[in-house]
């Protein structure tokens, strides 16, 4: 299996801002804005996105995941942007998204990532 770079996440849409990768334990393996894109957060916030917040709200997810099936993505709407977190086998992938991708956009964003590297 290839590893994954953030350059695979840019290619699939022109309005994924930031891409960050770690495993189901927190370890990250990249964290990266895509060249000419404005931060909107400080990069520590990136980091303990990667760290913990994506983690807990998988593992969270993984509650209702008995009863309702196996999460597909988790989307969060933020005023300045989206951000979108998906699982692969043993990471996950967050990105954050400009607000203008439409909303039916984003399965489509999640699928192309569990398929990059397969």
């Amino acid at each position: 299996m290839n590893e994954l770079k953030p350059e695979d996440v840019f290619a699939i849409n022109p309005g994924i801002r930031w891409a960050g990768l770690a495993t189901n334990r927190g370890k990250i393996i990249f964290s990266k804005m895509r060249s000419g894109v404005k931060s909107i957060t400080p990069e520590t916030d990136d980091l303990l996105l990667l760290e913990l917040r994506a983690q807990y709200i998988m593992e969270m997810t993984q509650q209702v995941a008995q009863w309702a099936g196996p999460v597909d993505y988790v989307a969060i709407c933020y005023d300045k942007f989206t951000e979108l977190t998906v699982i692969r086998k043993d990471t996950y992938l967050v990105l954050t998204v400009e607000r203008n991708v439409a909303a039916q956009e984003l399965p489509k964003i999640a699928d192309s990532i569990r398929k990059l590297g397969s």
